[in-house]
């Protein structure tokens, strides 16, 4: 279970990358200091399919996205939640 905490934080993140031309390159990424990666698909429903592993504990985990909508599994736990807004990116003023 202590990859859903991860799951809860990480979650921003991961659906950020939704509206991003998705590949099947595998990405990865470092969280307080584990490391995972994961591959994303979009789906014909919409969906955004996201299945991953934690490096170290090889555990395990499949995500289906739609908008702020998150469930799956996580290391063969059934999982459930919104997700996070993603934090609006910072703009810097051009000066003339």
């Amino acid at each position: 279970m202590r990859i859903l905490p991860f799951l809860a934080a990480a979650s921003a993140a991961l659906v950020s990358t939704v509206g991003i031309a998705q590949s099947p390159a595998e990405q990865r990424f470092t969280r307080g200091g584990r490391t995972y990666v994961y591959t994303t698909a979009a789906r014909e429903d919409g969906r955004t399919l996201i299945v991953g592993r934690e490096i170290n504990t090889n555990a395990r985990f499949r995500l289906l996205v739609k908008g702020d909508q998150v469930s799956g599994y996580s290391n063969g736990v059934p999982v459930r939640f919104r997700a996070e807004a993603p934090a609006a990116p910072a703009t810097m003023a051009a000066s003339n």
